[in-house]
């Protein structure tokens, strides 16, 4: 398989698994976050979900989906950039609060092999051009 193949795999998986976060919030953005013990209480905190984990995510998804076919390295760079957010948002809160449960103990490991995976591709991809460009000039 070829690095570009796997690069549209990737960015389809990430694509659909953001989609669902964010359409499940935009739904009902309680249920996402009862699996850490946050309470939405407010309107403004359903609102503050919805766009955070609703909206930017469905939006996330759909640009990795876009990506498949006209752009692979852009969202790669996005992807790379919102887990390593994640990662030292997750890492400082371990340092000043403890560990967090389960979940969000395995979602860290899910972001930072989610950075790798982007970084790497984007290693191979920007590799694979400028081989390209030294054997067919531009």
């Amino acid at each position: 398989m070829t690095t570009k193949r796997i690069t549209q795999v990737f960015l389809g998986l990430m694509g659909l698994a953001f989609c669902k976060v964010g359409i499940e919030t935009l739904i009902n953005p309680q249920a996402v976050l009862d699996v850490v013990g946050i309470k939405l209480t407010n309107p403004s905190a359903y609102s503050s979900m919805r766009a955070v984990y609703g909206g930017m995510h469905l939006s996330f998804g759909l640009f990795c989906i876009y990506g498949i076919w006209k752009d692979l390295t852009t969202p790669l760079k996005v992807l790379f950039l919102y887990t390593a957010g994640f990662v030292v948002g997750r890492l400082s809160g371990i340092v000043m609060e403890g560990r967090p449960n389960e979940f969000v103990s395995t979602w860290l490991i899910t972001e930072i092999v989610s950075g790798i995976v982007s970084v790497t591709l984007l290693y191979f991809l920007n590799s694979k051009e400028k081989i390209i460009g030294k054997i067919i000039p531009a």
